[in-house]
């Protein structure tokens, strides 16, 4: 098979969402989820997200991720002629500078190799679109450059949103104050984030209340930018209900060809927290 895709398990998009895909491989490296006394658990297929959810609430202690070994990369590598690897956000995680040193590696070991790595400046369903675009690109069968050439125009132009259903993970990975991160699960605080234009996370508004929350990422899709035409793409942890909310909002509200919507894997969930909700277009 001429084309391969792969991506970190940051995106929501699993192996088996391709099976049967003729124009293309694809296959995911695992983050892992790391917790007190050594426990390491690693993002696979088909570990459920509610997993990584729970374990943090089980297992009190520090808990952190890592990103995927050059050497996991090189092996995903191994028999493709034209890769593109889909990584997280440069700003949040080695995984990016891992895939590089996994390319060097398999062009040492075939020069004629083509390898392309895409920093998504992004996560969870902003990887995902991504991915679907990759997939798009390879279907049409166009040459290695030229993919490189569009999806990297593609990646300057995507928009994503998150609401953190849950604080305690942030709490526990260090990424959030305790003593704020209890204050605002008291005050039913809900912050809804979103990537800063390079990869960074920005708090765009802290909201109270899930309902006020959802309608507030709803009309901040409107304010970003053009979406006639584009591909919306949904993660959610389990929350389909508003997942589907979101998803009909946006339908009526605006003019997007496509609306997808995911299950988060283990790594986003384990950020995003329960019911929590991811968007990207």
């Amino acid at each position: 098979m001429k084309y391969k895709i792969i991506s970190d398990s940051s995106s929501d998009v699993t192996q088996a969402f391709f099976a049967g895909e003729t124009a293309f491989e694809y296959g995911v490296v695992p983050m892992s989820i790391n917790g007190p006394g050594g426990l390491s658990y690693l993002d696979l297929d088909p570990t459920p997200a509610r997993y990584f959810v729970e374990k943090p609430r089980e297992i009190k202690g520090q808990w952190s991720s890592s990103c995927p070994s050059p050497a996991a990369y090189l092996k995903e590598m191994q028999g493709a002629e034209e890769i593109f690897v889909v990584t997280i956000s440069s700003r949040l995680s080695a995984s990016y500078s891992t895939a590089c040193m996994a390319a060097d590696m398999a062009r040492a070991e075939n020069p004629d190799v083509k390898i392309h790595v895409v920093d998504s400046k992004s996560a969870s369903s902003g990887m995902a679109l991504m991915v679907f675009k990759l997939a798009e690109l390879c279907r049409e069968g166009l040459p290695f450059e030229e993919i490189v050439e569009k999806i990297e125009e593609f990646r300057k132009g995507h928009t994503l949103y998150f609401l953190i259903g849950s604080l305690e993970t942030l709490v526990s990975a260090g990424r959030m104050n305790r003593v704020v991160g209890m204050m605002a699960t008291m005050l039913n605080i809900h912050p809804l984030c979103g990537e800063d234009g390079d990869g960074n996370i920005k708090v765009y508004q802290k909201v109270r209340g899930m309902t006020q929350a959802l309608n507030r990422m709803v009309e901040m899709v409107g304010e970003r930018g053009e979406t006639m035409g584009r591909h919306l793409v949904i993660s959610q942890c389990n929350n389909p209900e508003d997942a589907e909310m979101l998803s009909k909002a946006c339908q009526r509200r605006y003019q997007f060809a496509k609306i997808s919507v995911l299950e988060m894997r283990g790594l986003a969930s384990f950020y995003a927290g329960d019911r929590g909700l991811i968007l990207a277009y």
